[in-house]
């Protein structure tokens, strides 16, 4: 009997904390998944910091008018895992940022893919790496059939 009442005082407690420690991360009641958007403008800020790094920019619409937008990408130990620093991304740089948007249409959207003016592309780690792991099959592949 005592062991039955340790766990019913002991169950809501694990459950609480575990819906406390999950909902900092949750992504879909912030982002609509399905759906992606793309924003031109000026980085004001890159902030490379934990739990999540933080971009700020400028976008100036069809009117003329100024919106400032937030991107969220994921943590810096994540990005630095696939070579990003604090100087990825640098202000005052034109740039071409696709994301989720937020279900509210507010001006924020999590980071999906950065274009520079020049063509090159910024990646979140997961496509990174697997366009690493795409790559070094390849390469395997061509050494293969080199020796045969």
């Amino acid at each position: 009997m005592k062991t039955l009442r340790a766990w019913l005082g002991v169950v809501p407690v694990l459950m609480l904390a575990t819906g406390s420690a999950s909902s900092h991360h949750a992504f879909s009641p912030v982002y609509d998944e399905k759906r992606l958007i793309t924003v031109v403008g000026a980085v004001t800020e890159f902030r490379f910091i934990n739990p999540h790094a933080i971009m700020l920019m400028d976008v100036t619409d069809e009117s003329g008018r100024v919106a400032k937008w937030t991107v969220e990408f994921a943590g810096r130990l994540n990005l630095s895992e696939v070579g990003w620093t604090a100087d990825s991304v640098k202000a005052g740089e034109r740039i071409t940022v696709t994301g989720n948007p937020t279900h509210t249409g507010s001006q924020r959207m999590f980071f999906r893919k950065l274009v520079r003016v020049d063509g090159s592309e910024l990646l979140p780690a997961g496509p990174q790496r697997l366009k690493a792991i795409e790559e070094e099959r390849r390469q395997r592949a061509l050494q293969r059939n080199q020796q045969k």
